[in-house]
């Protein structure tokens, strides 16, 4: 954990289904304090400018998520006006107050590992802060799955489908499928097969230099990269997953721990 310096350029990522007003509140208390506001638009626009010193997020987990790809490079403080929240690190009600303690130098930063994915021997690849999701297509049929880790054959699965996990990401849908909470600054990635037709089928912790790969043998499938649009991937894909050297920054103003969040969000 570290702390972000002198906070002179921000920008705010909000989601306009319920960032009414908080935006004008986050706006007047920044002014207040002479901070420059050089970018506000909305969770659906790409490419964000680069030379910020911080990046407001007005929404949800999922409003994170996406400002991550927008301003991949950039420090995120999210302001929890979602259901969940595990990764803001601002309540609504502690705007203000927020403001003061950045200002000050109070704001404590977290860095947690992404994924990297590929797709068959393409040059490009994708980062993800939470999961890469690989999805059967349709719901009355089940995908056949051969998975290799490290270069061995483990085992065709018959299944719907199977999340990759950080360890941020471990808190989402692998939780909801199964998979362990990974403590945050672990490095690793989580494994979870989809309801997987097997008498026995448990989730993998793999290490950081170990790759995934998961081929469909039967059927296409759908792969979703945190929770964004899917891609359709024919039978015979490649999916390629590892623990990417890259890391999103995420700010938080309280005296924030990981097993305190996971108390306070799941138990």
């Amino acid at each position: 954990m570290g702390e972000l310096g002198e906070v002179r350029r921000v920008g705010i990522v909000a989601n306009p289904n319920v960032s009414e007003g908080y935006v004008e509140e986050l706006t007047a208390a920044l002014e207040r304090w002479g901070v420059e506001i050089s970018d506000v638009r909305p969770e659906d626009e790409p490419d964000g400018e680069k030379d910020l010193d911080l990046v407001f997020v007005l929404g949800g987990d999922g409003t994170m998520l996406r400002a991550s790809r927008i301003y991949p490079e950039n420090v995120l403080l999210g302001v929890n006006l979602g259901k969940v929240g595990f990764m803001s690190g601002m309540l609504p009600d502690e705007i203000e107050a927020g403001v003061r303690r950045i200002c000050r130098g109070e704001l404590h930063v977290q860095e947690y590992r992404m994924l990297e994915v590929q797709v068959d021997d393409e040059e490009e690849t994708y980062l993800a802060a939470n999961d890469a999701v690989l999805l059967k297509r349709r719901p009355h049929q089940i995908a056949s799955i051969d998975l290799t880790i490290a270069g061995e054959e483990i085992f065709a699965f018959r299944c719907d489908g199977f999340i990759a996990a950080t360890p941020l990401g471990s808190t989402a849908y692998a939780l909801s499928a199964g998979g362990p909470i990974i403590s945050g600054d672990a490095k690793c990635y989580v494994l979870v097969p989809i309801a997987p037709h097997a008498l026995v089928s448990r989730p993998l912790v793999l290490g950081e230099e170990q790759v995934t790969e998961l081929r469909l043998v039967e059927r296409d499938a759908l792969l979703s990269i945190d929770g964004g649009e899917p891609r359709e991937i024919p039978e015979g894909g490649l999916i390629r997953i590892r623990l990417s050297r890259e890391s999103v920054r995420i700010g938080r103003t309280d005296e924030w721990t990981w097993w305190r969040a996971v108390r306070r969000t799941f138990l």
